[in-house]
């Protein structure tokens, strides 16, 4: 009896080993990709206007979304906010040194926890295991930039602007907090040039007015 019992325990611990409660301990996104869609003037209809970005904040390294970029304002009304979207939003009078329109991509949804751990984004204590999930600059995360400080043929002053990059997403961090039932949290591609949630908190779902779809193409 004793020796059945003891079978029994060791299939329930090697059972539990295999369970996919790990990969639980991550939250992925296999909808949301890096490319940004092309939108031609054919494809253009009532419910888009052009929206011209003239700033960096979601440069993946090849001028992403700077210039002119396509808005659906009706899109919020026929889908939910979902994490990965880029969406079109006004800022309140609160939101310092950003024009009274702007765009970001969503995070962290209504009534999740957020927080950053050396550059890293957890929701709900999970981590965020996305592209979008862990810091960036110009397309480049901290290991991609600690990699390229293994080029000897840097020049100092590109060496220095690279040091200073790993510098500050080795010691971003943020405290833990809870998203409102109202709101979304944001953060920009480019993590050295973005104005999101970071600084100005959750941001209300009033506030935004569209998804970005697109740039515009010819």
């Amino acid at each position: 009896m004793m020796k059945v019992v003891k079978v029994a325990f060791v299939f329930v611990l090697l059972f539990a080993g295999c369970s996919p409660s790990d990969s639980r301990e991550i939250i992925s996104d296999s909808i949301t990709t890096p490319a940004i869609h092309t939108v031609t003037n054919n494809e253009l209809n009532s419910r888009h206007i052009i929206y011209n970005h003239n700033y960096d904040n979601m440069d993946r390294g090849n001028h992403d979304l700077e210039g002119e970029v396509v808005i659906d304002l009706q899109y919020y009304n026929e889908h939910a906010i979902s994490r990965g979207d880029i969406v079109y939003f006004k800022n309140s009078e609160t939101k310092k040194n950003l024009g009274e329109y702007s765009i970001s991509r969503v995070i962290g949804l209504p009534g999740e926890k957020v927080k950053i751990e050396k550059g890293q984004i957890f929701i709900n204590g999970k981590l965020l295991d996305t592209f979008y999930g862990r810091a960036h600059r110009l397309g480049s995360d901290l290991e991609s930039l600690k990699k390229a400080l293994e080029r000897n043929d840097l020049e100092m002053n590109i060496r220095k602007n690279i040091e200073n990059n790993v510098d500050y997403f080795q010691q971003y961090s943020m405290k833990e907090i809870e998203i409102p039932d109202s709101s979304v949290y944001l953060v920009g591609d480019d993590w050295f040039r973005s104005n999101d949630s970071r600084l100005f908190g959750p941001l209300s779902k009033d506030n935004i007015e569209g998804k970005l779809v697109g740039v515009l193409g010819s």
